[in-house]
């Protein structure tokens, strides 16, 4: 396949994914900063998946970034309308569930969640979501469900920095891959939002939790203003820590520093 050939897209300008309007950017500096441009400008973009091939200042949480490969990765903000929930982070929950089941459709290998919003294969990441809530001049919260996934990227691709930290899913370079992930993770997330509260809710947050990344590892985390290094057990089907003392950290209060490396 030509460069050329990965970088195009099999979704044309304004096709509809589960009632969901498609719009493709051919390069943009960041979609979910892109919609929220569009919120403060009073548009109405509830619904609204933007779709990138390049994006030239993607975010992570807590101001990281995410360095993509044009035509090789899956990059799309989801706009949202809020949904009934008390406690936001469930969207990550639901939004990362959502990815790796995309994934695997499509034909990757099994594809393990690292609390909070890390999707990873093996030891590398090679994709990450960030949930982000907006509210409209007309008083409308949304949320900005932002996803960056490396599809398949070789490690000469990216900077070196990375390359032992990144990895990919292990698909196909192509447009025609990266919409059937898309198409897969947005009927996904809708179902599962559509589900809340019922008996397939817990499900959804059964499945993050077995799929967790970080249990029996040892990290050091940062709660209540105090840094301290601890195994994690498990993570909750709500998304918060349980560690090795017995103790259960609501998720949207810890910050995650880093990980002791295994022997």
């Amino acid at each position: 396949m030509s460069p050329g050939d990965a970088a195009s897209t099999s979704v044309p300008s304004g096709p509809f994914i589960s009632g969901h309007r498609v719009e493709l950017l051919p390069s943009i500096d960041s979609t979910n900063a892109e919609a929220r441009r569009r919120i403060q400008a009073g548009r109405d973009v509830a619904g609204l998946v933007l779709l990138a091939v390049d994006q030239t200042a993607g975010r992570g949480r807590r101001g990281h970034t995410w360095h993509c490969v044009p035509g090789r990765s899956l990059i799309t903000t989801l706009v949202l309308a809020q949904p009934p929930l008390p406690r936001l982070s469930r969207v990550t929950v639901l939004t990362a569930v959502a990815a790796c089941r995309a994934l695997e459709a499509a034909g990757s290998p099994p594809i393990a969640i690292k609390w909070p919003n890390d999707l990873m294969r093996g030891e590398g990441k090679l994709g990450g979501i960030l949930v982000e809530q907006v509210t409209s001049p007309q008083g409308q919260n949304l949320l900005l469900v932002g996803i960056g996934i490396n599809l398949s990227v070789g490690l000469d691709e990216l900077p070196e920095e990375l390359r032992s930290l990144a990895t990919d899913a292990g698909l196909a370079p192509s447009a025609a891959c990266r919409d059937e992930v898309l198409c897969h993770l947005v009927a996904g997330l809708d179902s599962a939002l559509a589900a809340l509260g019922s008996p397939a809710d817990h499900a959804w947050g059964q499945e993050y939790s077995q799929r967790s990344w970080l249990d029996g590892r040892t990290v050091r985390l940062k709660y209540e203003g105090r840094e301290q290094t601890i195994e994690v057990t498990s993570v909750s089907a709500e998304g918060d820590l349980i560690l090795g003392d017995g103790r259960t950290l609501r998720g949207e209060h810890v910050q995650l520093l880093s990980l002791t490396p295994r022997s």
